[in-house]
């Protein structure tokens, strides 16, 4: 008996023993099945072998065909915009306070600045300032999507607005009451006055003062409210008749009874613009001749009571200066009153000198206050300069009136 190795589709011969007729056919058949078995046992691993990159390639497909749907599927939420608006008004018992009232739409949230450093996210806040000024109050909304708007508008609480200063005689020559009026209940005072040096001051509701006739002095006074808020005012225009306007510039029209032709920039339009520093000369050279007296007429469209005027001595040559004049009123051009007289014992640069001015800088282009002691009502005022100090040329700065 001999074995036979018979190499079947690429196979060993392991399936075969030794040959025997009697078991060669079923083993035969037997190898062949385990022969096809094995065959496709291989070609499933090559199946699963190839199946493996193609699967992953199919899969990362689909995922990048998801990703594009869902992209081009995105939808974005509406842009929802806030609007800001609100109204205010001001306290009617303290000017300080205010009360602002919310008219915003499509907002979730609300912020308020009052342009002092302070914040506020009621809706409908009343606040208090604390000190006179501008301020720029702004409402600010924010809406579901982050969105936002803002509304600013400018307060303004005006000095003036919230206190009024009072003065009045006392019937003692020269001496004056104060008083004050507040927008606010008032926690404390106090008053400075500076024709003094040091300045002197005071707490009293009602303090009073006695004036040099004639002379403007400066008041201040500073009030504190119960509320902690303050506010100052000032007024340079305190004299023994009382707070005086400057009038001159709120004339129609004015007239003089000679000018310069000679040199327009010394001309009568320098006498009445309210600055020392310009000069009106007449006399002494052909072109600029007069006779006295000579008058400067101020024509207005109302009736005003002026209570004191004043004259500016210029820059140099004192005899220049104007030595007696007088002041008179009409209402019809026709006929005057005269209102007050003037003859000067010394020279405006004499006078500076004597109340003890040492430098030129303190003597010349100075302003001197004379009162009325009868103020009456007129549309016309005249002021009829009669002599000077000898010099052929008369010369001064400025004329001013004041009611």
């Amino acid at each position: 008996m001999h074995s036979i190795l018979l190499p079947v589709f690429g196979h060993s011969a392991a399936c075969f023993d030794t040959y025997n007729p009697t078991t060669f056919a079923t083993n035969g058949a037997n190898c062949a099945a385990k022969i096809k078995t094995k065959t496709m046992k291989n070609q499933i691993v090559n199946l699963k072998q190839w199946l493996k990159p193609m699967t992953l390639l199919a899969c990362m497909s689909v995922m990048i065909s998801c990703k594009k749907l869902a992209e081009e599927t995105t939808v974005d939420l509406p842009v929802i915009n806030p609007i800001s608006n609100f109204e205010f008004k001001a306290d009617s018992l303290n000017a300080f306070k205010f009360h602002f009232k919310d008219r915003s739409s499509k907002y979730k949230k609300i912020e308020w600045r009052f342009g002092d450093d302070s914040l506020s996210t009621q809706v409908s806040p009343t606040h208090t300032f604390a000190t006179t000024g501008k301020f720029l109050v702004e409402l600010k909304t924010v809406s579901n999507t982050g969105n936002t708007s803002k509304k600013v508008i400018e307060i303004f609480i005006n000095p003036d607005s919230v206190i009024k200063i009072g003065i009045e005689k006392t019937g003692i020559p020269n001496e004056v009451k104060y008083s004050i009026k507040a927008k606010a209940n008032i926690a404390s005072i106090l008053w400075t006055f500076a024709e003094v040096t040091p300045a002197a001051t005071s707490n009293l509701l009602a303090p009073v003062r006695t004036y040099v006739p004639g002379s403007f002095n400066t008041v201040s006074a500073k009030i504190t409210t119960n509320d902690g808020s303050t506010a100052t005012v000032s007024r340079n225009t305190a004299t023994t008749e009382g707070f005086l306007l400057d009038i001159t510039q709120a004339r129609d029209s004015y007239t003089v009874s000679a000018d310069n032709a000679l040199n327009i920039a010394e001309s009568s339009k320098n006498l009445l613009d309210n600055n020392v520093e310009t000069k009106f000369t007449m006399g002494g050279k052909d072109g600029r001749l007069f006779t006295y007296p000579l008058m400067t007429t101020l024509i207005y469209r109302d009736k005003q009571a002026v209570k004191t005027y004043a004259v500016s001595n210029s820059n140099d040559l004192p005899a220049r200066d104007p030595k007696s004049w007088n002041l008179q009123g009409s209402d019809d051009g026709v006929t005057w009153e005269i209102l007050d007289t003037r003859v000067m014992t010394k020279n405006f640069y004499d006078q500076m000198t004597a109340l003890g001015a040492t430098t030129d800088l303190q003597r010349f282009k100075k302003l001197f206050y004379y009162a009325i002691a009868n103020p009456k009502p007129f549309k016309m005022y005249r002021w009829a300069i009669t002599s000077n100090w000898g010099d052929a040329a008369l010369q001064t700065n400025d004329f001013r009136l004041y009611k």
